[in-house]
This record gives structure tokens, C-alpha cells and sequence, in this order.
């Protein structure tokens, strides 16, 4: 495969732009998106432990009043 060859292949790669897209660009949007889910993994796990649990002691008792089934 020549010189030329190569350049036609690239433009049929990457829908006619002679130049491929920047890879600092796609790994910028990468990193961004990777970051979001680390922080609103941390979010639901620091809103998680601040809401009230219910507790189910106490709803096991008021299903069985008698304790039995």
C-alpha cells in the first residue's frame, strides 16, 4: 500500500476529513465521563447512608402480631 493509498483509506475511515480527530479530544471526553461516574457513585453512596433506614425489626413484628405465621 502506497502513500496514496493510505490517505484515500483514511478518508474513508473518517467520513472525508483527511485529518483524524484529535486523540487528546476522545480521551479528554473519556476521562470526563469516567469522573461522573466516580462522583455520582460517590453521591448515592454518601445519600445512601444519610436517609433514615426503616426499620424491619419492627415491620416483621406488625406483619405477625402473635409472632406466628
Amino acid at each position: 500500500m502506497n502513500k496514496r493509498d493510505q490517505k484515500l483509506l483514511d478518508k474513508q475511515l473518517w467520513g472525508g476529513s483527511s485529518n483524524p480527530p484529535h486523540r487528546g479530544i476522545i480521551i479528554g471526553f473519556i476521562a470526563v465521563f469516567l469522573v461522573g461516574i466516580g462522583v455520582g457513585d460517590i453521591l448515592s453512596k454518601t445519600k445512601q447512608a444519610n436517609t433514615p433506614q426503616a426499620n424491619t425489626h419492627y415491620a416483621a413484628m406488625n406483619s405477625f402480631p402473635n409472632g406466628k405465621e
